[in-house]
């Protein structure tokens, strides 16, 4: 049974919400080498590319904050463990990989091992697949030079192989391509794009109706309108209002404030000036000459002209600002209460 209001990331396509023309998109290309599917935050990337891969031989890799080649291989082998039930045959008899009961264990140094660009040419043999690399500009440099040479090797190399490369950090992902930069592996190749859009109000308010019809909840209509207007169409904070809602966190301001908390923990991660930059902008400054203003005041202090400049083009490169707007209004009210001591 669907359940839209489960915080986990969907896996099948039965499970998602209004996605179809998503799912079209991409069966569509599926035989391109190249894919990049690109979305702020919370967008529904991670159910998409799951569900994607539903019908068809692949893995989906979470690179989040991979930094060693061990982190590497133990999330390969958690991608191939996850979807074991589907590929066991498929993989059978691939050296350095072996299949103990639902769990699968990779050998990716000395005898008898098996790098990632020699597992994908065993792959490339036996047939389709898809290898989905999520959240692929969060790979530390040490790996991400390695990788863009193995995709870059598997685009020339491998035609069975379809590589899908998904990231919320929009501008980072583009710098980790470096399809535009000559010095780049991937420089020259084209890539087909997928840019995941947010709900429309409309489908923003059916989402959750259907959602709290599912749990057999029904809130009041103001309350429903409200979580519309502030989660603005971007489902995993539909999904943690419905969630709250549904458990008996009914005071939308303390939904509001858990959602907000959550978004502060990732902006406390910046820089102090780069947060004094963030909460000018929240508060209203909406050019580079009020933004530098403002964040002057906070911090008592100047801030050069060229640090002013990296640092908007790193927010915009985070996908949290373009052209001085927040693109979340969660994380516009978490900038708002930054601390900067």
């Amino acid at each position: 049974m669907r359940n839209l209001f489960d915080t986990r990331p969907k896996s099948s396509r039965g499970e998602l919400y209004d996605r179809e023309d998503e799912l079209k998109f991409l069966d569509r290309v599926v035989d391109r080498p190249l894919i990049v599917v690109l979305g702020i935050r919370r967008i529904g990337k991670t159910s998409l590319l799951k569900a994607f891969l539903e019908p068809y031989n692949g893995i989906y890799i979470d690179l989040r904050g991979a930094g060693t080649h061990i982190e590497l291989y133990e999330r390969l082998s958690e991608g191939i463990s996850s979807g074991l039930g589907k590929l066991r045959r498929f993989l059978e008899g691939i050296r350095g990989i072996s299949i103990m009961g639902v769990s699968v264990s990779i050998k990716w140094r000395g005898q008898d091992s098996i790098s990632l660009l020699g597992l994908l040419e065993e792959l490339n043999r036996r047939g389709r697949f898809i290898v989905v690399f999520d959240e692929a500009q969060e790979v530390k440099p040490v790996l991400s030079a390695e990788l863009r040479r193995v995709i870059a090797y598997s685009y020339d190399n491998l035609g069975n192989i379809t590589i899908v490369l998904s990231g919320s950090q929009i501008g980072l992902m583009e710098n980790f391509m470096g399809l535009g930069n000559v010095n780049s592996p991937l420089f020259g190749r084209y890539a087909v794009r997928l840019v995941v859009s947010r709900f429309t109000g409309d489908q923003s308010r059916e989402f959750l109706t259907i959602g709290f019809r599912e749990a057999g909840v029904q809130p009041p209509v103001d309350v429903l309108e409200e979580a519309v207007a502030f989660f603005d169409g971007i489902p995993g904070w539909l999904v943690h209002f419905g969630r709250s809602y549904v458990d008996g966190i009914m005071d939308m301001g303390e939904i509001k404030e858990r959602a907000v908390s959550i978004a502060m923990s990732e902006l406390s991660r910046l820089s102090r000036r780069e947060r004094a930059v963030l909460k000018a902008i929240a508060n209203g400054a909406v050019t580079w000459g009020s933004a530098r203003r403002l964040a002057e005041e906070y911090l008592g202090e100047t801030i050069p002209k060229s640090t002013l400049t990296r640092i908007v083009n790193k927010l915009e490169a985070l996908s949290i600002i373009k052209d001085y707007k927040f693109l979340d209004n969660v994380y516009m009210e978490a900038a708002k209460q930054l601390k900067l001591t």
